[in-house]
This record gives structure tokens, sequence and C-alpha cells, in this order.
């Protein structure tokens, strides 16, 4: 093997990087799990169930994502600010997958159709 394979990933916030880029990379840390809570806290305040939750962080961006359960009222609260993303059989069932941002936050729910 080479030493590139070797290699350990960079890390996020790498304490050896000079103290302006570690702060930089603490602050966007914090940002982004403060706005995690804030949507966390709103879903519930809305008497949603919060399922799941998962982010990453990378090149291209943050992205976290909240699943919640399905709910009639998740249409009433976000209005036109929902759209479904993805739309898939399984066998009679159709399952759409509905998105919303709130926060800087993505919340996604399935909704179950049978034909």
């Amino acid at each position: 093997m080479s030493a590139a394979h070797l290699q350990q990933p960079r890390a996020l916030i790498d304490s050896a990087a000079p103290d302006a880029t570690r702060q930089t990379s603490i602050a966007a840390a914090t940002k982004l799990i403060t706005s995690l809570l804030n949507a966390v806290v709103w879903l519930i305040s809305q008497r949603f169930s919060v399922i799941s939750f998962h982010g990453s962080r990378d090149i291209g961006g943050d992205k976290i994502v909240i699943v919640v359960a399905p709910s009639p009222r998740l249409h009433v609260v976000f209005k036109d600010d929902c759209a479904w993303r993805q739309r898939r059989q399984d066998g009679a069932l159709t399952i759409y997958t509905w998105f919303a941002d709130r926060f800087g936050v993505r919340i996604e729910w399935e909704e179950v159709t049978c034909l």
C-alpha cells in the first residue's frame, strides 16, 4: 500500500491549525449544531414527532436532515414551502418523500398511498 492510502482524512477541526482557522471551524460547527437544536425545538413545539436526524460537513457544504413522522398538519404548517423530492413504488404502495427547510435544516417525512 502506498503512503497516500495510509493517510488519515483531514479533521474538520484541526488542533494543529492556526488559532484563526480553529476559531472559524468551531464557529461553523456551533452554528450547525444550534440550527439543528432550533429546528428540533421548533418541531416539538409544533407537536411533530422527531424520528431521527443526521448530518454531515464537507466541501459541498453543511447538510442536516431531520426526519419527522408523517402528519396532515405538516402541509398546513409548511404550506407552499414544502415539495416532494422522491416518489417510489413498493408493490401497490406509492411512497412520497417530502421536504421543507427551516433554520437552515432540511425536514423530511414520508407519506404512503395505496393504488
